[in-house]
Formats: C-alpha cells, sequence, structure tokens
C-alpha cells in the first residue's frame, strides 16, 4: 500500500495506514495496483494490500456526511495482463473512480461490559470481547455526531465502523461491496 520509505517509516513509528487515525502525506502512499485475483468485476468497498478502497460514489456518500475529515488518495487499478477491469454496474474502471480511504476517526467506542457473548456471558474487559461472534456494544456517547471510525481496539484488524444514517445512504445509492454486523448502542 505505501511505498517503500513510508512503509519503513510506519513500522518504525508504530502505526499502520487505515488504523490508527494518522494523517499520511500523499507523496507517501502508493497509487497503483494490480488486480491479481479471477475477480470479474469491482464492487463499490473492496480490500486493497489490506486497507480500504472505495468507488467514487461511496466517497461522495462519506464526504456529504463527514466533508474533509478523512483522506481518500486517488488510485489505478489493473490487471497484469492489461485486460479491462469492470465494476459491478459494467462500466469499465478508469481513473478516478477508486480510492485508498484512510479514516481519520479513532476512537475507543467499545463497551467491553455490554458485549455479550455466545452463550450469553457478558464480556469484563476489552481482551475478552471476540469480534465477530460476540454481540458488540458501542458507547452512544462517544459515538455521538460521528458516521465513520475506527474503533482504538479493533484498529488493525481491518474493522470499520459506520452510523445507521451513514449506512442507510450507502444502501440508498445501492452501493456494494461490504458485509456489516450489527452493533448495540448504550
Amino acid at each position: 500500500m505505501l511505498t517503500d520509505a513510508a512503509y519503513q517509516r510506519s513500522k518504525f513509528l508504530g502505526f499502520d495506514f487505515g488504523n490508527k487515525g494518522i494523517r499520511f502525506d500523499p507523496a507517501d502512499v502508493k497509487t497503483e495496483f494490480w488486480l491479481t485475483s479471477k475477480h470479474q468485476a469491482l464492487a463499490d468497498f473492496l480490500p486493497v494490500v489490506a486497507c480500504w478502497g472505495v468507488s467514487v460514489e461511496f466517497r461522495a456518500v462519506v464526504e456529504h456526511f463527514e466533508s474533509g475529515l478523512h483522506q481518500f488518495f486517488p488510485i489505478m487499478i489493473r490487471r497484469p495482463n492489461g485486460k479491462p477491469i469492470e465494476r459491478l454496474d459494467g462500466r469499465d474502471v478508469a481513473p478516478g473512480q477508486y480510492f485508498i480511504m484512510n479514516p481519520l476517526v479513532r476512537i475507543n467506542s467499545l463497551l467491553p461490559e455490554e458485549c455479550i457473548g455466545k452463550q450469553g456471558q457478558r464480556r469484563k474487559t476489552l481482551n475478552d470481547v471476540v469480534k465477530y461472534v460476540d454481540d458488540l456494544c458501542v458507547s452512544r456517547t462517544e459515538i455521538a455526531g460521528r458516521h465513520l471510525w475506527v474503533d482504538a481496539y479493533f484498529s488493525g484488524g481491518g474493522e470499520l465502523f459506520v452510523s445507521d444514517a451513514l449506512l442507510a445512504a450507502l444502501r440508498a445509492k445501492e452501493l456494494k461491496g461490504f458485509l456489516m454486523q450489527k452493533v448495540r448502542e448504550a
């Protein structure tokens, strides 16, 4: 994802692109990627070298809710054999249609004591919380007014949290490619 110099710097400083809420210099971000999977078409939200790739339409929805808050770096995605890549709607992928997203809001939103395990047990600490399995709960106070964030505890694991309003707007635009796990608020 990052150029060699930026990657070495990020490892040295102990942070990951897209996970720690740290702003990056555009010169440090790689902008060309090869599609090596057998996917025939690209969705609006997709993994790009362990980061979040998003379509221009996805970016527009996020910017509508949180204008200028997150970073979006334009990228070009190509196949090694030069064959065109299509989007799910049938259009060919062209310059300016995809971005790497760097979410800059990183907060402690999880409430471990409100997270419930599969057998109904309440969690005591964040270390007890099992993402993808537990019935997760976030703090209504911490997320108030936010629409897209990374939880500080889960950072580095690829989890992105979105508000109900942002999710509804993404669905209204019929954007595709993201999986959702409902999370309670308390």
